[in-house]
């Protein structure tokens, strides 16, 4: 059941014991956002496996406890957060579940008791309206917490609309903090397995033009999406990185801002590719990502043709 964003309280009220879960390697805007919901309406916060870099540095500035790998049968209701398919969610087997997200996908809706998704740039500017239309006035970590998810899923406001620099301000405001604060938040080194991965990564790149876009694939075991990224840093306009892990593959798809105003859309590949070989993927229009079985070469090969194919139809 789809909802607006002043009903949350009163839904999510019914329920004695709420988990706000993050997906697998959650990261700041999972975290940010969630601990916002659950120091505004009571809960735990939960993550799927394990937790990325700049969201545990997130956990240590906002002060936040995360259960890894929690039993989701052990609460009335799960909230989803910031996650739109399940591959995302790991082995934890969902009954009673509700979902806030941004991203463009369908695959948790139907089943959802409540939710609220649509298109933003990150979860966490719909967890400030969810606040804000349910007369919640967040602290200074909460507040923190939501425009650190900002800085991370927008590229530090590389990728913001308006309504976004307009959230920004709200929560600088209401939270009482500079923005160097949030910024610094996130400001860890990358280690030295990430940038190893990366770099293997562009040497092991094939690049193929199609018109005046550049279409760059790599096999890598780790940090898939870390590599994709560069990859588009470096000067490809749609990026695709695939690793190997078991019998799953997983393959992240990025994109530059040229190929997407063309019309690419990465989620819609990811999920198309990832259901003709039996797995699950989604996204954004310029990130996705996807597991299934097979190889990685034969995946990397579908998702080259059908971002050629769409950008020569679009381009």
């Amino acid at each position: 059941m789809h909802i607006c964003d002043s009903e949350f309280g009163k839904c999510v009220g019914k329920y004695s014991s709420v988990l706000y879960l993050c997906h697998r390697n959650a990261d700041p805007d999972a975290i940010g956002s969630a601990n916002a919901l659950c120091r505004a309406f009571g809960g735990a916060v939960g993550a799927v496996d394990d937790i990325s870099r700049t969201g545990e540095a997130l956990m240590g500035v906002i002060g936040v406890d995360v259960v890894i790998n929690p039993r989701a049968e052990d609460y009335d209701l799960v909230v989803v957060v910031d996650t739109s398919v399940r591959l995302q969610l790991g082995g934890i087997a969902l009954s009673r579940y509700a979902l806030v997200d941004h991203h463009q996908d369908n695959g948790l809706l139907p089943d959802a008791r409540f939710y609220i998704q649509r298109s933003t740039k990150s979860t966490a500017e719909i967890v400030w309206s969810i606040l804000k239309e349910n007369g919640k006035k967040p602290g200074r970590e909460a507040a923190l917490g939501l425009l650190v998810g900002m800085i991370s899923d927008t590229g530090r406001f590389r990728r913001a609309t308006p309504e976004a620099f307009h959230v920004a301000a709200e929560l600088l405001e209401v939270g009482g903090f500079e923005y160097e604060e949030a910024l610094s938040a996130i400001s860890v080194p990358t280690d030295i397995s990430r940038r190893i991965a990366i770099l293997k990564a562009a040497t092991r790149a094939k690049v193929m033009r199609v018109g005046n876009y550049l279409i760059a694939t790599t096999d890598i075991n780790s940090f898939e999406g870390s590599a994709a990224m560069a990859l588009v840093d470096l000067g490809a306009d749609v990026a695709f990185a695939a690793g190997k892990h078991g019998r799953i593959c997983r393959v992240s798809a990025r994109a530059g801002r040229e190929a997407a105003r063309a019309g690419l859309d990465l989620a819609e590949i990811s999920g198309r590719i990832a259901r003709r070989f039996g797995g699950e993927g989604g996204g954004h229009k310029a990130a996705a990502a996807f597991e299934a079985g097979g190889e990685t070469k034969p995946l990397l090969e579908e998702c080259k043709n059908a971002a050629a194919e769409s950008l020569q139809k679009n381009g």
